[in-house]
Formats: C-alpha cells, structure tokens, sequence
C-alpha cells in the first residue's frame, strides 16, 4: 500500500485482475480503496479477437505449433456468450477460451490428438475429470456437490450460497475443494449482500455434471437391484445349508431350498442383463442369460432373452490395446485389419477364431491401416511420419517408407497393388514402389497439411485434399504441374475419384461437398445444405450418387448431378465422421462420435439399423466386400463385426415413410403385406430378402393391408375414404370401393374371397363383393366410429369394433339384430373371431383385451398387462393362443385361457399398431409406428439358447463376471481365459 500511495521515482503498480474475482477483491479491501481509484475495465475479447490471441501463443509456443484460422474460428464460436449472434464480433468467455487451448496446446505438444478437428464440448469434460481427480480422496465430495446442489431436475445451473457449500462438505475441506473448483473455473463465484454464491461456470459443464448423476443413480439403482437379489439368494443359500443339516428328517426341506436358491441366482442375472441391456450392451446382457441355469423356472426369461436378441448386437469384438483408429476388411472379407493409438495394427479372423497377428514397428499412433487388392500385404501410416508396408501374415520384416517430415495421416495401395501413396502434415503426398526400393514421387505443392490421398481407378492419378483450401490432381509419375481444385473456403478434408474416374469429389470444412471434372477445366457442382464442416464424401459404386458426413449430426445422399434435394440420414446425436456406401449402392452406414453406427437405405425412407454398444466415440464404420457385414473402429480400444441387417431376430422390414399401421402374413406364410401412412401398402418376402411390391394410388393414408385367402389380391382402406383391392404381384390398376361417408379404418376378404367387409368413421361397417358388381350390405347400429371388421371363418357373421365402447356381431347378410358385446372402458380398437368361431377377442383404449364367448354368454376373461392402450388381438390358427399390441411397444403372447404369463416383445421404437400370426403359428408379424414391420420366430426355450450363444462370439469379461457372477477374480480370469481358448484367442 506504500507504494501505491507514494509512488517511487515514477515506479507504478498495476494490478490485473480477472472481473468475477472483482466483487471478494473488494470486500477485503478494508478500506485500502486507492487500489480501485484509477481501474480501468478490458471488455471481453471478440471471437476475431481471440483466434488472433492463441494463434500468436500457440506459434510462439516451444515446440512452435500452427493453428489454422478455420479451427479456431469454429472453436471459439463455441465459446461466444449465450445469445450472442456466430460472428466473429461475438464476445468470448475467456475463462473457458483459456481452458480448451491450454487442453488443446498440452495435446497438440505430447502428440496426442490425431487431427486438428477439435470440440470445444469434450475438451470442456475431460477437463472437469481431470480437475475432480486433483483432489485425490475429496473428488467424491466435490462431485456430490456438483451433482447434488449444483444441477436442477431439468439440467439446468442452480445457485449455491458459501454457507450452504461449507455445510455439504466434509468439515475442514471446503477450503480446498472450493478454491480449487474456483480456481479452475469450474465454479464461478458472485458476490450478493456481502455474501458469495457458486453456480457452475458454463451450460456445457451443468451438461456433463447432469449425465454424470443421472449416470451414477441409474448405478444406483442397479446395484440396489442386484445386491437385493444377492442378499436374498445368500439367504437362500443359508436356508439351504440349514436345510442339509437336517436333510434326513426333512430332504423335501432341503430340496426346496435348493430349488429356492437358484431361482433366486437366476433373478440376480436376470437383474444384471437388463442392467446390461439399459447400457446398450446387449452382447454380454446374452452372456449372461446363458448363465441362468433351468431358465423355465425364471420368470421374464424368454421375454429378456427376445428383448436381447432383438438389438443390434456385434457378431465378434477385438480388443486392442488403445483407441482404434482405423479397421478395415480384406478383399474376400475374411480378416479385418486394424489401426490403433499404441501404435500396433492387428489382423484378425472376422469369424473370432484363432490368434491375430500383432504388427509393430511403428513408435507412434497409427491413423489408417488398409490392405493390398490381393489382399497379401498391409499398409500401415502413423504419427511417427512413416508408412509401413507388411505381409499381412505377419512374417518376414516391414518395408519402411520414410521421408516424411510429419505425421502421416493416411496410406493407401494402388489400383495394381505395385505403389502406396501417403499423405502427410507435412504439406506433402508421396508415391512409394511398394517393395521399397527406389525413391518416392514426391508431390509437393500444396500450402498447409494434406488431409488425404487417394489414386485413381487407373492408377494413373492420385488426388490430395488440403488444409490450404485446395484439392489437387497430380500424375502418379510426379511428372506436370497438378490441376488445382479451388473454390472451397475451408480446409479440404478428404477427396476421391468416381468410379469411373472422371469424376472428384471433395469434402470441406466450409460446409459444402462439391464435385469437379477430374480432367480439363469447368466450375464445380456445389453440394450445399449441411450446417457444419463435411469431413467425408464418397461415390455410390455407379457413380450416381454421393455419400457425405458431417459434424452437423447427418450424413447426407445427394445425386451427383446436384439435382433434387439430398436424403438427409438424421438421427446421430453427435458429429458423423465418417459415410460409406455398400457394394451394390443401397444402403449407407454412418459412423458417429455418438458411440454408433447406424445403416440407412441410400434411396427412399425407412428407419436405420442402429449398431449400438461401443463406449467410445466411433472413428470409421465401412461394409465387408459382399456387404453383409460392417466393421467399426471406436476410441474404446475396439473394433466390431457386425450383421449389416442388424437383428436377424426378428426380421425387420424397413422401407415406408410413415407408421406402419398394420401387418399380416399371406396365406402361404411366405410373404406379408404391410399399409402404412406414407399412403403405400407394400408386399414383403417373409425373409426380408429382395424389394417389396409398392402397391400406391392412395391419395392419403392406408390404414390397413390383407392378402386374399388365395395369395393373389390384396385390399386395402385408406383415409381417402375408399377401399381398393390390387393385384399382389402389383401390375394392373386397383378396383376401388367406393361409397362410405367418412375415412375406411379397415377392410379384409371373407374366407372364401368372395366378399370383403369394411369399417369406417361414417359409423357403419359395408360387407362389398370382391369384384366390386352390387350394392354393399350396409351394417348400421354403432354410435361413433367403427375401427374394425372381421369375418367368421364360416364366413356367416362380421364382427364390429367401435369408439362406442362396444364390438357387435352380425350377421353377414345384415338382417336381424347385432349381439352386443359391452364391458369395456374406452374404445374397442380390434374385435376378431377364434379359428372355431366359438369366441371373439377384443382389444380396447382401457388397456385390456377381452375374451367373449361368440353368442354374448358369460363373462369375458380380461387379459391385463399392458400400460397403456392396447391397438389390437388376434388368435393362433390352433386357437390356443393370443396376440396383442399396445401403445406401451410391446406386443404380448398369451395363452387364450389366459393362464400363465405373457411372452413380452420388446423392439420397437413405438406404440405397436397390429400383431398377428403366420398360418404355422411359427412365427408373429408386428407393425409399428416406427416405420417398420417385424417378424418375429416363436422359439422354444432350447432354440432361443442356441441363437444366444450363436449371435455373438465374444466371452464374459472378468470384470463382469466379478460384478454379476460373484467369482473372485482369479477364478473370473481362469473361466474368461477357458472362453478364448475355445475360439483358439488364447494359448
């Protein structure tokens, strides 16, 4: 303060002092207010500001580091002030700004990070991981009191008072937890009334503190559930051990309490699959089904087992030793090779057999792995600015190619297998002789990083995508000045040949895709629509149609003449990275930072196949040669083999715009016709295989689809207000009935297809000819809209479903009065006979189906289990069972006497419209307002073990036979060792 007060020769104090530190600075000033007298306030930093100020730091760094003008501008905007508009005069905060470059700096200077895409978000919650485990034994305190007091219910930012901090923290700690959450501006503090107050420092940190509590109660709640079950089976097991004691007096004792005790293991696993399945693992949730000895005893088993099989669960999972990069097929789709950040590659059996073949050499990550065209050698490139080429066997030495003054980001073969070009952060591409010998082309040109490489179909031109802006075209002999490809404003991150090689496309980080003529001059074709930098673009096998990711969550298909507008693939929740198509050019498969890969058709609607279950973010999905099967490489130190049609049980049929509303088996049981609100029905192999039959003229939605009892006519009610009946096969024009009053809910043939019976919201159901000659019987008596009609299988009676709370039956002809069938309490959805005539089942609003003898007698069984409308039942052909679907998403088996528990189908993303049997039995048809149709097999308990085990070649891991099987853990490693070596992974 003296010197402050009496300056010394002209020496003056400045002191710089962040402004949320302001506020305690001077309430501690205790009268000492010259400190404040000449303060001078610095605004905030602009978003133009800032790239300027960590570019300098960074260039004047040691070692030196270049940051790109783009990277930072799409960085700091994540950083600009909430509401502020995404320019370059939006202010900053500066506290977060410090935190992501200095993360950014430490990973760029350890040779961390792979690239120089960059996320302001991930950056932002490793830092809170790793700040939390500074505080060594008092980080659960402080993550408790982040959870608990510092989010609200909605994830929102809530406000802590100092006092109410100091009391949530152990006594004598709060000091140091609080200073140093302060301190790395986790915490922000603020000063009211002469108090201070926390709320955390930024929306994306209340994001991440949010999902990690909601984490830690599902846990929880998990463990809660399990160590109930634990605790009851030792106490079962207790009871047991008891019971032996006095076995001879009391052995039926003994017995009980044996059979008690595994049921209640059996509970336990059961208990820890559907913890499994929650996380998305749906492999090991198989696993551990499989462990449950007697599942007929275990109540839900079948129901779980299903649930499993009906997610996308990898075929086989290799585990590396860090984060995989790349993984990639060989030529016949027999192995997969993959790249990983240890800086090894591996080659595997795609079946899970045997042992991989570990390739090392390289001392830094490794950023591609692909293999030769005949499939004998690999070709590796890393961080440590080499290229390797290897026999793919593994024998014999690495070919190095070395030259390179950076990271090598990519390599790849030529067309004939005879040269590898590699791309470089060091401004440069080069063409090496496949065995080594010789010098490289060098191809040097380009301004800034070359992102990627790629030959021709001829091999006679190579083109390079750069951070400079351009794309470049060079002859693979080096020889000539490249044609340059300018016209992006961003960095260009990958760029590829047509397959006929007359075409380029490149991706950029300006958010647009654009093709080019690969020879001679001409302005390209600019793909534009995606709100974020495009990170990859590829051509469809025809060259019709262009793939592109995005870090704007969607892949995009657009037609290469830039016509129409693109098939947006939207449903990621995170940056896609990556967008290939597969071999015959229907379908796309994504990969995102999200954890998933998701496989879209490439032309016309449908719902994805979503391969779910890794735990880290994916950096590649691509298809096996014959397009059956897709591998993905994520940074959880996995690659996965996977079916390309995801679940083969059950088979889904995937293709309508709309709900699926409803889906029934032809008479043959080979195929199914489906209607849907995308104002199509369609007709489906029962397999899946080949194109459905579209069967369209409808001017709105189709509300149901039936197939005639001999196979070769379908009928269909639409909200148009008409009924048609089409030829199967789709040729021809459809008749149409014409003539209710309002939209037509259903429509079916009469057993012998001479007649079809329609219902309608006019309030009437008519019985039509097939041929359409006649007037219709009109069935009037209903009070509200009728939502089904149904033959007898004598044909002689309709029965009615109605929003009036009633089904009735009639007699076909329409003479005499409806029996009317009254009990339950909201709309009646569906009303069908049994095969014998002797019963109808009825589906209704109030959450229950209703069994009725057909002459109205009795009193109906009640079959209850859904938890919410149920949309429709059906019988077996055999009578004895039941079928129903509801809003819940669940479609129900029951016994028609309704003993027993229902068989619960889970699968769909949706209320489930309709469900009915094949003629067999064998199988059930479900349709869904997902989109989708799904046959599902109707497995005995034996069958449903034989697919577990089948589905999926991976083995338990120790850690989770610790936590659900209660091994300890030498025993837990024995067991998983004995499981790989049965695969031959292991000696």
């Amino acid at each position: 303060m003296r010197l402050v007060r009496n300056p010394f020769r002209g020496l003056q104090l400045v002191l710089l002092l962040r402004e949320d530190y302001l506020g305690r600075f001077r309430a501690r000033l205790h009268g000492s207010f010259e400190l404040l007298e000449h303060g001078i306030r610095l605004g905030p930093l602009t978003v133009r500001e800032m790239e300027e100020v960590a570019r300098r730091l960074a260039a004047s760094g040691v070692p030196a580091q270049d940051w790109p003008e783009h990277e930072l501008r799409k960085l700091m905007l994540q950083m600009r002030m909430p509401g502020q508009d995404a320019t370059g005069e939006a202010e900053v905060q500066a506290a977060f700004a410090q935190i992501v470059c200095r993360a950014l700096w430490e990973e760029r200077a350890t040779g961390r990070a792979v690239d120089e895409r960059v996320e302001a978000e991930p950056i932002l919650h490793r830092y809170l991981d790793v700040t939390l485990e500074e505080l060594g034994p008092l980080a659960a305190d402080a993550r408790r009191l982040l959870e608990e007091y510092l989010v609200a219910s909605d994830g929102s930012r809530t406000l802590l008072t100092e006092q109410q901090a100091r009391a949530a923290l152990p006594p004598g700690q709060a000091d140091r937890v609080l200073t140093t959450l302060e301190g790395s501006a986790v915490l922000r503090a603020g000063e009211h009334q002469g108090s201070r107050y926390f709320e955390l420092g930024h929306d994306w940190l209340a994001k991440k503190v949010f999902e990690l509590r909601r984490e830690r109660l599902r846990h929880e709640e998990a463990r809660r559930r399990i160590e109930w079950e634990r605790a009851r089976w030792r106490r079962l097991r207790l009871i047991s051990v008891l019971a032996l004691t006095v076995a001879v007096a009391m052995g039926g004792l003994f017995l009980w309490a044996m059979a008690q005790a595994e049921r209640a293991r059996g509970q336990s696993l059961m208990s820890g699959a559907r913890e499994l399945l929650e996380r998305g693992q749906s492999a090991m949730a198989m696993k551990l089904l499989l462990e449950i000895h007697r599942p007929e005893r275990i109540r839900g088993w079948k129901t779980l087992a299903y649930g499993a099989m009906a997610r996308s669960a990898p075929e086989v999972t290799f585990h590396a030793s860090g984060a995989v990069y790349a993984a990639r097929f060989s030529p016949d789709g027999q192995h997969v090779v993959t790249a990983s950040e240890d800086g090894t590659a591996q080659v595997w059996r795609t079946d899970g057999t045997g042992l991989s073949v570990r390739l090392k050499g390289h001392e830094g990550l490794l950023t591609s792995a692909a293999f030769s065209p005949d499939g004998r050698f690999i070709v590796t490139a890393s961080w440590d600015g080499t290229a390797r080429v290897w026999r793919a066997d593994g024998t014999g030495r690495s070919v190095e190619l070395k030259g390179h003054t950076g990271p090598v980001v990519s390599a790849t073969f030529s067309p004939d297998g005879q040269s590898v070009v590699t791309a470089s952060f060091d401004g440069t591409a080069r063409v090496w002789p496949v065995d080594g010998t010789g010098s490289a082309v060098v191809l040097r040109g380009h301004a800034a990083r070359v992102e990627s490489s790629a030959f021709s179909p001829d091999g006679q031109s190579i083109v390079t995508a750069s951070s400079d802006g351009t794309a470049r075209v060079w002859r693979t002999d080096g020889k000539g000045a490249p044609r340059v490809l300018k016209g992006h404003t961003g960095a260009v991150m990958s760029a590829a040949f047509s397959p006929d090689g007359q075409s380029i496309v490149t991706a950029s980080w300006d958010g647009t895709a654009r093709v080019w003529r690969a020879h001679g001059p001409g302005e390209p074709r600019v793909l534009k629509g995606h709100t974020g930098p495009v990170v990859s673009a590829a051509f469809s096998p025809d060259g019709q149609s262009i793939a592109t990711a995005s870090w704007d969550g969607t892949a995009r298909v657009w037609r290469v003449d830039g016509k129409g507008e693109p098939r947006v693939l939207k449903g990621h929740t995170a940056q896609v990275q990556s967008a290939t198509f597969s071999p015959d050019g229907q379908s796309v498969v994504t990969a995102s930072w999200d954890g998933t890969a998701r496989v879209w058709r490439a032309h016309g609607p449908g719902q994805p196949v979503e391969l779910e279950g890794h735990k880290g973010l994916l950096m590649s999905a691509t298809f096996s040669p014959d397009g059956q099967r897709i591998v993905t490489a994520s940074w959880d130190g996995t690659a996965r083999v996977w079916r390309a049609e995801g679940s083969t049980k059950p088979v889904v049929l995937r293709g309508h715009a709309g709900p699926v509303t409803s889906a029934a088996f032809g008479p043959d049981g080979q195929r199914i016709v489906t209607a849907s609100w995308d104002g199509t029905a369609r007709v489906w192999r029962a397999d899946g295989t080949g194109e459905p039959v579209v069967l369209q003229g409808h001017a709105a939605q189709v509300q149901s689809a039936a197939l005639s009892p001999d196979g070769q006519s379908v009928v269909t009610a639409s909200f148009d207000g008409t009924a048609r009946v089409w030829r199967a096969d789709g040729t021809g024009q459809p008749l149409v009935l014409q003539g209710h009053a309002g939209v037509v809910t259903s429509a079916v043939f009469s057993p012998d297809g001479q007649r079809i019976v329609t219902a309608s919201s006019d309030g009437t159901a008519r019985v039509w000819l097939a041929d359409g000659t006649g007037e219709p019987v009109v069935l009037r008596g209903h009070a509200a809209q009728v939502q089904s009609a149904a033959f007898s299988p004598d044909g002689q009676s309709v029965v009615t479903a109605s929003w009036d709370g009633t089904a009735r039956v009639w007699r076909a002809d329409g003479t005499g009065q409806p029996l009317v069938l009254q009990g339950h309490a909201g709309v009646v959805t569906s009303a069908v006979f049994s095969p014998d005539g002797q019963r109808i089942v009825t589906a209704s609003s109030d959450g229950t189906a209703r069994v009725w003898r057909a002459d109205g007698t009795g009193e109906p069984l009640v079959l209850r289990s859904h938890t919410g409308p149920v949309r429709s039942a059906a019988f077996s052909p055999d009578g004895q069972r039941l079928v129903t679907s509801g809003d819940d998403e669940t479609a129900q088996v029951w016994r028609a006497d309704g003993t027993g528990e229902p068989l619960v189908l889970q699968g769909h993303t949706g209320p489930v419209q309709s469900a009915a049997f094949s003629p067999d039995g064998q199988h059930l048809v479900t349709a869904g307002n997902d989109g989708t149709a799904r046959s599902w097999p109707l497995l005995s308990i034996p069958e449903l073990q034989r697919h577990l085990r089948d589905d999926n070649k991976d083995c338990l891991t120790p850690d989770l036979r610790e936590t659900y099987l209660y091994e300890k853990e030498s025993r837990a490693r024995g067991h998983y060792a004995g499981c790989e070596r049965t695969h031959g992974r292991s000696t």
